[in-house]
């Protein structure tokens, strides 16, 4: 909340003593996925219309108004519809050889001669995945399913690429669409694998025209190294951060987020739920009950 006053070039802005401190937990039962019984493997989102529980998309859009109507102040519901990019060079790559000697050698090439999978693109088939969100997101339209207020994606070819295609004849064309925000630490496990090395921000910015990047990203990746992978430990950290920074910034109620399988597995566990790997291209919704637990506030004079 922000309160501004031009008398005397004086604004207060309405901050929390540690910057809003938030807890963030999972809020099972409208989605299939949060079932011990459903199976990642054998799950086709497509088919079961997102895993949705309840008897219809109106209705899980009146329960999630009832749960923000009704919640406690500093407490909000948000919506986060998770989605991984589809096929990319280095899955084929990774399949082709192996994951052992895929880790030790490969990965941390370009290439092999034939294909490149530095910051790796889609391939044929990760297009044809994303095509399939698509008409996925336009089936569920046709029933009533919330679009996303706002729109996130990892620095990575392959997540922007897939966001892209999924949303290009749906909103990303309209007279004033909406513009997705590339946010730097939303990308896969970072060093090591060149897959996960992102491109400059010049070549983002020519090559994703319709996307905003967010301040203070740097034209080359500062944060790959090619000699220290990223503890699951740290991406945890990570992602947290990135999804705390999110849900401070950001009140939009329906989100989707563009990201990876090593990204999504952090994100689901810092909302503490079960663990559910994405196929490429998958897509997976969850409810996040976002619970401000910092004590007391304080305005804050800037200026």
């Amino acid at each position: 909340m922000h309160l501004f006053t031009t008398k005397f070039l004086r604004i207060f802005v309405f901050v929390s003593r540690a910057t809003a401190l938030l807890k963030l937990e999972n809020v099972p039962g409208f989605f299939a996925q949060d079932l011990n019984e459903t199976d990642p493997a054998s799950f086709d989102y497509i088919t079961s219309n997102f895993g949705l529980l309840e008897s219809s998309w109106g209705k899980f859009r009146s329960s999630i108004d009832a749960l923000n109507c009704d919640a406690p102040e500093g407490t909000g519901y948000r919506v986060l519809y998770l989605a991984r990019h589809g096929q990319g060079y280095h899955n084929v790559a990774e399949e082709y050889y192996g994951t052992p000697l895929w880790n030790e050698y490969w990965s941390k090439l370009d290439g092999n001669g034939t294909i490149v999978w530095a910051d790796a693109k889609l391939t044929d088939v990760g297009i044809q995945e994303a095509k399939k969100a698509n008409a996925a997101w336009k089936t569920q339209i046709k029933v009533g399913i919330p679009l996303p207020n706002s729109y996130y994606s990892s620095p990575l070819s392959r997540s922007t690429t897939t966001l892209q295609i999924t949303w290009s004849d749906i909103v990303l064309d309209k007279k004033k669409p909406p513009k997705p925000l590339i946010k730097e630490k939303l990308r896969e496990t970072l060093g090591v694998h060149t897959c996960d090395r992102r491109s400059s921000r010049s070549y983002i910015a020519e090559t994703y025209p319709n996307f905003n990047i967010e301040d203070g990203f740097t034209e080359e990746d500062e944060l790959w190294v090619p000699d220290i992978r990223e503890t699951n430990e740290d991406r945890y950290i990570r992602l947290r951060e990135s999804l705390h920074k999110i849900f401070r910034n950001d009140w939009s109620t329906y989100i989707t987020i563009s990201a990876h399988s090593g990204a999504i597995s952090s994100i689901l566990e810092v909302i503490g739920h079960r663990k559910f790997q994405l196929q490429t291209g998958g897509i997976i919704p969850v409810v996040v009950k976002v619970e401000n637990i910092t004590e007391g506030y304080m305005y804050k004079e800037l200026y």
